[in-house]
């Protein structure tokens, strides 16, 4: 590599007695498919006494204008050394790895073929974990790949192992902190998201693969101490609050904060405590969950969360201790309706108190905007398509429930409304924790004849969407059919031509199919025959031939 090119990308590797794993690392940076021409490794070894500082110069001699080694006193973490290394990468792209981890081997090109595409100042590289966890959040985050990611979804991952533009970072003094041992990536990667002005997800390629060590050497295999970890975690809420606006997209950046740091110490951990501890790890999470939890992250929490939060604030430690009980024990205890809305079982407040409706409601969790529901039957008969399978409100008794058939139409936006035939399903039996549901009145068989839909006629051309709506005790909720098909259920469309027109003589073709999530019937016209004198003068238009004239 010439020493005047600039390097697409620098890898960034800081090293701290990472033998034999280094090896590895290196080579997987060597064999990237971008080529060592648009690669730069800077390797900063932070006063490792196992060999990897030698092993690093070695390599230096043998990747000459590729590898750089900076050698420095052990610093106690990876902050100092990852800065040290941005400070000599010369790339338009900066990527951090690990000295114990390693690349796959399209890695690079990849992120930087998105970044290049999406004009991107960050780019996430998908995670693997090799003896080692991803959290489920992080998983979800590389659900598929996106251009324009949102910043609070990709905030559950702040972990340092992505694409930066170099520009971006300088631009903005980004360095990672060097008081901090453990998380200090949080608060660069945080800075990172809320500067870049496009994040984008590569999902669709193993790109990182997070090594687990054998000797758990790696420096987070010990964790943080609550104090520390809450303490770190207010810095960031406050780096949050001074980069975004009262809103949405903060609310749900420090709902994070309220789920990872503060609330998950209170587990079997608290159970476990003293009573002088568990006064002491309240008063410690207090100040934090009244300055965190606000009105808009209160309401991204579930409802073991919120009864956590509300006896943190006030100091109640035993009936903390029985939220969490009633919480690992799989929140035994049937859901009360009252009013139209659904209220958990919950060993604290009383039913009766003014707190109840506001922590234990869980109308939306529980019911949300679609009912439970399953279509295990789809026939045709004529111009009928007979559905049936079953739909309930989940933890609400099936006795009083009234389900409906919902056609919608795409353009007009028109909605049918078919009542449907009940039916006993006395398989439907759910267990939640303790409790189990029955959900024995939930069957349901519906016959839509598509010649009568339409006030006594025929439904209209176009593309309808059929969804089911359950009702019962005052909730209500709806759902479509084309994710609910049962396993013997055709997922390829059924076409028909049926004469929906009594007397017309025109048909309609007719098909059924899933379609974008929704089951949908769509009606389709043929068109008329042509007339007589049109089928003549189409021959005659064959036939006939107007000489070509020629020049004089």
């Amino acid at each position: 590599m010439s020493a005047t090119r600039t390097p697409t990308v620098s890898v960034v590797v800081p090293v701290y007695n990472a033998m034999p794993y280094l090896e590895q690392t290196l080579a997987s940076v060597a064999r990237q498919s971008i080529g060592t021409d648009a690669v730069e490794i800077v390797a900063v070894d932070d006063g490792s006494t196992d060999g990897s500082g030698e092993f690093l110069d070695t390599w230096a001699a043998s990747y000459p204008g590729v590898v750089k080694v900076v050698h420095q006193e052990a610093s106690g973490g990876p902050s100092r050394p990852r800065n040290v290394g941005l400070d000599h990468a010369t790339g338009t792209y900066v990527f951090f790895l690990d000295g114990d981890d390693c690349l796959g081997p399209q890695a690079l090109e990849r992120l930087v073929a998105m970044a290049e595409k999406n004009g991107s100042d960050t780019v996430l590289a998908k995670l693997v974990g090799v003896g080692r966890l991803i959290r489920k959040e992080v998983r979800e985050v590389f659900a598929k790949n996106v251009d324009h990611a949102d910043p609070a979804v990709v905030y559950w991952t702040l972990m340092p192992f992505k694409l930066f533009r170099r520009a971006m970072l300088e631009e903005h003094g980004l360095r990672f902190p060097e008081h901090m041992r453990i998380s200090e990536d949080q608060h660069f990667v945080a800075r990172a998201y809320l500067h870049s002005s496009v994040i984008s997800i590569l999902a669709d390629y193993d790109c990182y693969y997070l090594v687990g060590r054998a000797d758990n050497g790696n420096i987070t295999a010990g964790g943080l101490d609550y104090p520390t970890m809450v303490a770190q975690a207010d810095e960031l809420v406050g780096i949050v609050e001074g980069l975004t606006e009262p809103g949405d997209l903060r609310d749900r950046m420090i709902t994070r904060h309220a789920k990872v740091e503060l609330l998950r110490r209170f587990d079997r951990r608290y159970l476990n405590d003293t009573e002088a501890e568990r006064k002491a790890v309240v008063e410690l999470a207090r100040p934090h969950a009244e300055r965190w939890v606000t009105p808009g992250v209160f309401s991204r929490l579930d409802v073991a969360e919120r009864l956590r939060v509300h006896c943190i604030k006030e100091g109640l430690l035993d009936e903390l201790a029985s939220v969490i009980e009633w919480d690992l024990a799989g929140r035994p205890g049937k859901t009360v309706v009252r009013d139209g809305r659904l209220y958990a079982a919950a060993p604290y407040p009383p039913a009766d108190s003014a707190a109840y409706a506001e922590l234990c409601d869980v109308t939306d969790a529980a019911v949300g905007v679609s009912p439970r529901r399953r279509v295990d039957e789809l026939n045709w008969q004529g111009s009928v398509v007979e559905l049936a399978g079953y739909a309930y409100l989940d933890q609400v008794d099936t006795d009083a429930l009234t389900t409906e058939v919902v056609l919608r139409h795409r353009g007009s936006k028109r909605e049918v409304v078919v009542p449907v035939t009940r039916e006993t399903s006395p398989h439907l039996t759910v267990s939640r924790g303790r409790e189990t549901y029955d959900y024995g009145q939930a069957g349901f068989r519906v016959a839509l004849d598509l010649a009568a839909l339409g006030d006594g006629a025929p439904l209209e051309a176009g593309t309808w969407e059929i969804s089911l709506r359950c009702s019962a005790q005052g909730l209500t909720a709806r759902g479509g059919l084309g994710g609910a098909l049962g396993t013997g259920i055709p997922r390829q469309a059924d076409r028909r031509t049926l004469a929906l027109v009594p007397g017309a003589g025109r048909p309609y073709t007719v098909s059924v199919a899933p379609q974008g999530g929704q089951l949908t019937v769509t009606l389709k016209p043929q068109p008329a025959p042509p007339s007589t004198f049109t089928r003549v003068k189409r021959k005659l238009a064959r036939t006939v031939r107007v000489p070509r004239q020629r020049n004089a």
